[in-house]
């Protein structure tokens, strides 16, 4: 018996056994590559892998959940974000983390689980059947305790998916004094911007933002002198006719990564013809954020084509 792919989520080791699968079944679907273990007693089937730690996460901290459920338990931070479907790059993704309103106060940590008192108000909506914090708590909560340019990724993410709004992070912001970390997110949360819509664009608004240059404004359309729509650009610096473009490597492997080249080409050449200079860049680009800048810079003092 090894139909494992009947179950279209990740498993505890108790439910498969409860399902009529023994141990044995179970010890030769790890061996045989068709179960893979998230974390002790937490598997899957490989074929609902899809590559991407947001996913991995989110099996685990679903399945784990439903392992140590309790009536005053949900996912939060890391592991609430991943099951809105929120980015995880960045933040710690080797424990679950659960809260609990009703527990004695502290945190209790194991090698796989962080489970920590909450004594705000709960704040608690149901995603595909297991309890989560709201959005603007966890996206909160996470600016509190992690690096800053991902907190921002995840509160530029939750905007853009209109799974919170501004005055909602600040309602939760007014709920965290003596928190661990609360001037922090207070310091973090006004650089969230819905307008994002990636990591590598959050990414690279704060880190050329850190590196002196001036804000640039996001998500903006360009027209010609006939009012006619020429393109939509990620960045664009108005005043120095200056327009960024993040370019994630995907876009442009497979079979219509050709394609998708040429249409790049040409559009970028309609925005160059509207008397613009155009800078592209990726992830390895915003990992060595100096040169990038200085790209940048020497846009800004160019001549427009």
């Amino acid at each position: 018996m090894d139909d494992f792919g009947r179950f279209r989520h990740a498993v505890n080791k108790q439910e498969l056994i409860a399902a009529g699968f023994t141990r044995d079944d179970v010890r030769a679907g790890v061996r045989g590559g068709r179960l893979e273990a998230l974390a002790p007693g937490v598997l899957i089937s490989v074929d609902l892998l899809d590559g991407t730690p947001e996913q991995r996460h989110r099996e685990l901290s679903t399945a784990w959940i439903r392992r140590h459920r309790g009536p005053d338990r949900a996912l939060g931070g890391v592991s609430g974000a991943s099951v809105l479907g929120l980015p995880v790059w960045g933040l710690a993704t080797d424990r679950v983390v659960m809260v609990d309103h009703t527990r004695p106060p502290g945190s209790r940590t194991t090698s796989r689980m962080r489970l920590v008192t909450d004594r705000r108000p709960p704040s608690v909506e149901i995603v595909d059947g297991v309890p989560v914090q709201s959005p603007a708590r966890i996206v909160v909560d996470i600016a509190r305790t992690a690096a800053r340019i991902p907190a921002i990724a995840v509160g530029d993410a939750a905007l853009h998916a209109g799974l919170c709004t501004v005055d909602d992070l600040q309602n939760e912001l007014d709920l965290i004094d003596r928190m661990t970390g609360a001037a922090r997110a207070r310091r973090i949360v006004p650089e969230m911007d819905g307008r994002a819509e990636s990591v590598l664009e959050s990414r690279s608004r704060i880190e050329l933002i850190d590196a002196g240059l001036p804000a640039p404004d996001l998500q903006v359309d360009l027209y010609d002198a006939l009012g006619q729509w020429v393109a939509r650009v990620d960045f664009y610096w108005r005043e120095l006719r200056t327009v960024g473009e993040c370019d994630g490597r995907q876009k442009y492997e497979g079979e219509q990564g050709q394609a998708t080249m040429l249409y790049e080409k040409t559009r970028t050449d309609a925005i160059v013809e509207l008397g613009n200079r155009v800078v592209h860049w990726g992830w390895a680009d915003v990992d060595e954020s100096a040169p990038l800048a200085a790209r940048l810079r020497r846009a800004f003092n160019g001549p427009t084509g």
